[in-house]
């Protein structure tokens, strides 16, 4: 999965912790649900180019979760700002199609993101500008599903299926 954000540079202050983020993007108390959060630095922020990324372990949340085919088990979410244009953030996952738990991570730290930096969204690479507003209404089902249902469902097809294709973004955007 890939979005774009396009920002408004000089409306730019974002900084936070990777424990705070994963929380508001997958919905869990990690006080409550104590799950190892994998991150590619300590926080996400504006002054560090955006450069992010974070998984969860979600074999210490359930250990149905090793049910799952191989390959299911990343949950990583990258961020990075753009290269030949520092104005536009990607975000990204490992493949086209997701598991639900990754999908909800995925729309919702797209949308902390937009809104924080006053951005517009973009969904795949030839989609449309969208405000935050029309982004969340489209894809607010998967947003606010509870973090145990997610799991559950995400379980339920992983445990069945192979992983689709690898999100071909990854080699232009993150390398």
């Amino acid at each position: 999965m890939i979005a774009f954000i396009n920002m408004n540079h000089k409306d730019v202050n974002v900084s936070i912790d990777y424990i705070e983020l994963a929380e508001k993007v997958w919905g869990f108390n990690e006080s409550e649900t104590p799950i190892f959060v994998n991150h590619d630095g300590i926080k996400l922020d504006s002054q560090n180019e955006f450069y992010f990324g974070f998984s969860l372990f979600l074999s210490d949340y359930t250990k149905k979760w090793r049910a799952i085919k191989g390959g299911w088990d990343s949950t990583e979410l990258m961020v990075n700002q753009m290269k030949v244009d520092s104005s536009k953030l990607v975000i990204m996952t490992a493949f086209e199609q997701e598991l639900l738990i990754n999908q909800k991570g995925f729309y919702n730290l797209v949308a902390y993101i937009a809104e924080h930096v006053n951005g517009e969204i973009m969904v795949g690479e030839n989609g449309d500008w969208v405000s935050v507003a029309t982004f969340t209404n489209q894809y607010r089902k998967i947003m606010i599903t509870p973090f145990a249902e997610a799991v559950d469902k995400s379980i339920e097809y992983g445990s069945q299926h192979e992983p689709g294709r690898e999100e071909p973004g990854m080699d232009r955007y993150f390398r």
